[in-house]
């Protein structure tokens, strides 16, 4: 039975793979959330649950919002009850290459710093969600932060996710998860892969983070099966040996964790380290904007439209004064 610390949290007494509707005790135990929403100035929070969802008509392009999301929707896209125990949003479009993203107008979440490269305040970020259909050649998911990009000051289309199949945009900065279409692609649709990017630079995935489940040692994804996907940012990590390297990174040495990744609360063996952080490399930039939540589905070349169900998502992080 999960207990709670003195700030009303989850504790980190959970190790096993935990898949329940709940937030993941690994990776939460210790935030402190309750202060957060006492206190902005001690950190911010951010929590969906999707149990209250308005409407919207897309018999037409749709650039507008839906509650407190902004949303882009091509013409044909639905959101609608996902039906399941505690409110779940289902989104997804009519048509290929044709999708629907939830995103916020204003970031407000970074880890690097823009002038100094100097890093920001601890941060966590955790979804649970599922994909309808694992067939290949069906569609892309994205879900993760990413700086607001607007067109004429309204959502724009093909954001975060471009109309190329597995390729995702490179107009804004991001950082998540991507989940592709093509069984050769990272895995394929049944896994999960860690992606980001600085904008107008290149979509970077980092080596040992492209097949999460696997390497966390849950089962693949299947169809309609929610998973859990979140990372930790602390600057603050205690170092640890690296046993799974990114390609910045050299077996055996020890590094700080600045990023650990949790799938359904497992962590994975390989995290990021300042050296995949904080370099000079133009390719492998770091995101360096403030960053909002973003849940995003586009369809690819199949012929059987896929469908993202939303559970939640959840985001804090502590201030840097």
């Amino acid at each position: 039975m999960n207990t709670r610390n003195y700030a009303g949290n989850l504790s980190s007494g959970l190790t096993g793979a935990n898949a329940v509707r709940g937030p993941s005790p690994q990776l939460w135990g210790g935030c402190p959330v309750s202060d957060f929403k006492e206190d902005p100035s001690k950190g911010m929070y951010f929590f969906d649950d999707f149990m209250l969802a308005g409407n919207a008509d897309m018999s037409s392009a749709y650039k507008n919002s839906i509650g407190q999301w902004s949303v882009y929707g091509y013409a044909g896209a639905v959101e609608a009850d996902g039906t399941a125990e505690g409110g779940v949003l289902k989104i997804g479009a009519n048509d290929d290459q044709e999708g629907v993203a939830l995103q916020s107008a204003a970031g407000a979440f970074r880890m690097v710093t823009t002038s100094t490269l100097a890093l920001n305040g601890k941060l966590w970020f955790e979804c649970r969600i599922a994909r309808s259909t694992v067939a290949t050649l069906t569609g892309d998911i994205f879900a993760g932060l990413m700086t607001p990009n607007l067109s004429s000051n309204l959502p724009r289309a093909a954001y975060p996710i471009t109309a190329t199949d597995d390729t995702l945009a490179t107009s804004g900065d991001f950082f998540g998860f991507h989940l592709t279409s093509s069984s050769g692609t990272r895995g394929g649709p049944t896994e999960a892969a860690v992606a980001f990017e600085l904008a107008s630079g290149t979509v970077n995935y980092p080596t040992n983070l492209t097949t999460l489940l696997a390497s966390t040692g849950n089962s693949v994804l299947t169809a309609g099966t929610f998973v859990k996907l979140g990372f930790l940012f602390d600057p603050f990590a205690a170092p640890k040996m690296i046993s799974a390297a990114t390609a910045r990174q050299t077996v055996g040495t020890v590094r700080k964790a600045l990023i650990r990744f949790f799938v359904n609360g497992i962590e994975a063996p390989t995290f990021l380290t300042t050296d995949d952080v904080q370099n000079a490399t133009a390719a492998q930039a770091f995101p360096t904007g403030f960053m909002s939540p973003v849940l995003a589905v586009m369809n690819t070349a199949g012929s059987s439209p896929i469908t993202l169900n939303i559970d939640w998502v959840r985001v804090a992080q502590a201030a840097n004064s």
